[in-house]
């Protein structure tokens, strides 16, 4: 019975020095790590620049799905590949929506209004073509003034 309090003793002992050794990085050490290019010089706006170009992409890479659903409207009109290409529009949208947000509030009210009825009539079973074609068009329209914007 005494061997075992003694290496129970040991065990918790152990246990408590161990978890103390895994903390060795300070909070600031563990957020340098995590983002050195914002650490690098905190008066600079790198931040900004990366944000816009992440922006720029994703805005592109709506503006590439948009073209496709276009292009397969007037092509095949094929009901499933529409509303493929509706998530495709969706997922790309949602890689940037939160930045778009945050950063242009009035941009992204704008790009909304057409964007999201244009994801939903994708998906839609019966789909009305020439509303897809509008507001297809009116969405890409505005995506491409936003790209003017942002900087």
């Amino acid at each position: 019975m005494n061997g075992f309090r003694v290496i129970t003793s040991g065990v918790v002992l152990g246990a408590i020095l161990l978890s103390g050794c895994n903390n060795s990085a300070g909070p600031d050490e563990a957020q340098q790590e995590k983002s050195p290019v914002m650490n690098e010089n905190p008066d600079s706006n790198t931040g900004e620049t990366q944000n816009a170009e992440v922006i720029k992409k994703g805005v592109g890479d709506v503006i590439q799905s948009i073209k496709g659903l276009e292009s397969e409207i007037s092509t095949k009109a094929d009901s499933e590949k529409i509303q493929e290409m509706g998530k495709e529009i969706s997922s790309a949208w949602d890689s940037i929506e939160k930045q778009v947000e945050d950063e242009y509030p009035d941009w992204y009210e704008r790009i909304e209004k057409n964007l999201y009825p244009l994801i939903g009539e994708s998906g839609n079973p019966d789909k009305d073509l020439p509303k897809i074609k509008r507001l297809s068009k009116a969405t890409k329209e505005d995506l491409q003034l936003f790209l003017e914007e942002v900087k």
